[in-house]
């Protein structure tokens, strides 16, 4: 599981790169796309501070991040992730965090699953992301896992 997860989140990683490169690629860089894209990130950073079990209430409210700032995210979310990863057992990942969601439901969820959550719940956005920039005269970006597996060679 945990090599699946480091994966994952290499993946999704290059998969926002991508993302960012078809926002740039539009005449202007569409509000909704980014709007997105900060979704995204600050999904995984949410999810990060449940698994740490750090207070929420800083996430009651979208911070809509600028484009500048979502590419100094992405790779600050990537390296946060696989040092959490670096020294977790499986046990670690099966261990079981209480939080209240920001729609004040008590939620129990492994922590190998708030992470596959997290990444997977991301690829739902960039697939929007790609229909904005299509409709914004942009190119969409082909951030398919296959695709990543192909382009880097990973796990081969």
């Amino acid at each position: 599981m945990k090599e699946f997860l480091l994966d994952l989140i290499t993946f999704s990683t290059w998969a926002n790169g991508k993302a960012v490169e078809s926002l740039k690629s539009c005449p202007e860089v569409p509000e909704a796309g980014l709007i997105r894209l900060s979704h995204i990130l600050e999904n995984n950073w949410y999810v990060y501070d449940i698994i740490h079990e750090h207070d929420l209430q800083r996430w009651n409210d979208d911070r809509n991040y600028t484009l500048a700032e979502c590419i100094d995210e992405i790779p600050k979310i990537e390296a946060a992730y696989k040092q959490l990863l670096s020294g977790a057992t499986g046990s670690d990942l099966n261990r079981t965090v209480r939080y209240t969601d920001i729609r004040g439901n008590n939620v129990e969820r492994r922590i190998s699953d708030l992470i596959f959550h997290t990444f997977d719940h991301c690829t739902h956005h960039r697939g929007q992301i790609a229909m904005i920039v299509r409709q914004a005269g942009g190119e969409p970006a082909r951030t398919w896992f296959n695709r990543w597996i192909a382009e880097t060679g990973s796990r081969s």
